[in-house]
């Protein structure tokens, strides 16, 4: 017979092993996928120091420190340039892993009248979480450690207000959403929805790079990933992203205008009525959604914590982590 078992070469497969070969396939993708994540994050903080480079100069460094509508305007050029290429680059290779024919949903959103209700719920999810960033700067400065983010240039007269609009209302709404809305999470649902949801605000929270930014970011990416794949478009987070931004742009304005009681007493109400309004069409969404409201899609043989250990291991996603977790450091100081 010369060792030739003809039944044992040809018999199928059982489930059992069917299963661990698909496991293990999917553990290869979800690795490459954190490979170019990983690579498009490095890139991008890469191309954010090598662009503001210039700024070491006295002469760009003082006119950039003083001048708020230069600050601006750079700011603006940075997003465009470090961010985008980047991400948009490397989809290409993250699609041919999940056969994704297309991640940037730009369509128009699905489900009728319900999509407008997404708008105040999820404005409601970003007041949840600034009280929750609020609470915890609250309780770690009671040991000691002081948390702090980057400043913001606010100049003034109309030109100075609209480079303000781009810079913190335009510009991340749509730059953000394009690449960890639709970049990260649309090329990740082949996973699970949720696995998609939750590691995409994990990137998008420690992209921004301090303790104050990074935890909201991170719930408020939890909500806006929710709503892209509920809608199947990018247009809800994207209004979101942008309404919140307006929000804080304006009580930054505001700040140099108002008495501190009186500013602190118009933010409490506009936080409170955002949340009220916000909860009440979240359940109302909720209600009229029942069983649609949940995210399906998970045919994955992997589970949860197999996927975030591949997908997070990856030798490009370990090095962007450490590298974003060193600048946060930046932003933590002890009294």
């Amino acid at each position: 017979m010369n060792g030739y078992d003809f039944e044992q070469q040809n018999r199928r497969p059982t489930l059992e092993e069917f299963t661990a070969d698909f496991a293990a396939m999917q553990r290869v993708q979800l690795h490459r996928l954190g490979f170019y994540v990983g690579g498009a994050i490095l890139l991008y903080i890469l191309l954010q120091n090598l662009l503001t480079l210039p700024l070491a100069l006295p002469a760009l460094h003082s006119k950039y420190q003083t001048d708020a509508l230069f600050q601006n305007g750079v700011d603006i050029l940075v997003i465009m340039a470090s961010m985008l290429p980047p991400f948009l680059l490397l989809s290409k290779p993250m699609r041919k892993i999940t056969y994704q024919s297309d991640p940037l949903p730009l369509e128009k959103p699905q489900g009728g009248s319900d999509v407008l209700l997404t708008i105040p719920a999820g404005l409601m999810f970003c007041m949840a979480a600034n009280l929750l960033t609020d609470l915890m700067v609250t309780a770690v400065s009671a040991f000691g450690v002081e948390l702090s983010s980057p400043d913001m240039a606010l100049p003034t007269g109309a030109l100075g207000i609209l480079s303000s609009v781009i810079r913190v209302v335009l510009m991340p709404a749509l730059v953000e959403e394009l690449c960890l809305r639709g970049v990260v999470m649309q090329n990740l649902r082949a996973f699970g929805g949720w696995f998609a949801v939750i590691t995409s605000a994990l990137c998008f929270g420690l992209m921004h790079c301090n303790l104050i930014q990074t935890p909201f970011a991170f719930v408020v990416g939890l909500a806006l990933g929710y709503f892209v794949l509920q809608t199947g478009s990018l247009w809800p987070a994207i209004l979101i992203h942008a309404l919140n931004n307006s929000i804080s742009l304006v009580f930054s304005y505001l700040s140099d205008m108002l008495p501190v009681q009186t500013l602190n007493l118009c933010y409490t109400f506009v936080q409170g009525a955002l949340f009220g309004c916000g909860a009440i069409c979240f359940l109302v969404y909720l209600y009229r959604k029942k069983e649609d409201a949940k995210l399906w899609g998970d045919r994955t043989a992997l589970p949860a914590r197999s996927k975030y250990a591949a997908f997070f291991s990856a030798p490009t996603m370990v090095i962007a982590v450490c590298a974003m977790l060193y600048f946060t450091s930046r932003y933590v100081g002890l009294s």
